[in-house]
């Protein structure tokens, strides 16, 4: 174990002093758009479930390493009913919208890096079927299960890595930590979106 860790760090090492003898990019704006999934649920006492949608951000630079960017999202799920509960599964949304600075650590002919930090808000919403039965609501009810309509404070932490297709476009692979606020309750999620980004402006 302890020789693959150092073998692994080695590696990892290696990669970034090579990387900063490559040529730079230093793009000034970038567009990204694609596919976005998370870990998360906006009924906080309930399980998180997986959800599937789209994300598309635009971002700037004033130097070679500080910039800023706008991101909206959408993100769907089901979730379904507990069991006993003879009720159909509850479709949920978020929507997020988050703006914030970013700091650009790796820049190279093939492979960028920055990490971001995005502050905004998100509106969550839960939809209980209107032919569930008035009993099975109840049960609903008293599991935790319910309709819900907020807009709250949310945050992302991420690195979005970025390989280079030719010197305009590029497939991006983010990994992030996404914060919400439902229901007064703090919640921290696994967020992951990959797509193309087109750079412009590159010196």
């Amino acid at each position: 174990m302890a020789n693959r860790n150092q073998t692994i760090l080695t590696g990892v090492c290696l990669f970034f002093a090579v990387a900063h003898r490559l040529p730079a990019q230093n793009n000034t704006a970038e567009i990204f758009g694609g596919y976005s999934y998370a870990k998360a649920n906006p009924e906080v006492p309930l399980p998180k479930q997986s959800m599937h949608g789209w994300v598309t951000s635009v971002s700037g630079y004033a130097n070679s390493w500080f910039g800023a960017g706008i991101e909206i999202a959408g993100q769907f799920g089901t979730l379904p009913p507990p069991s006993g509960v003879s009720a159909p599964s509850l479709s949920f949304k978020e929507y997020s919208y988050m703006a914030g600075p970013q700091f650009r650590f790796l820049d190279t002919r093939r492979v960028q890096s920055n990490f971001k930090i995005l502050l905004g808000g998100v509106f969550g919403q839960v939809n209980t079927d209107p032919s569930t039965s008035a009993t099975a609501a109840q049960a609903l009810g008293a599991a935790g299960y319910g309709s819900l309509n907020q807009t709250k404070f949310a945050a992302l932490f991420a690195v979005p890595v970025d390989y280079s297709v030719n010197k305009l476009i590029g497939i991006r692979v983010e990994p992030g930590l996404y914060l919400t606020d439902f229901s007064k309750t703090k919640q921290s999620n696994f967020r992951f979106s990959i797509g193309p980004v087109f750079r412009f402006g590159a010196r």
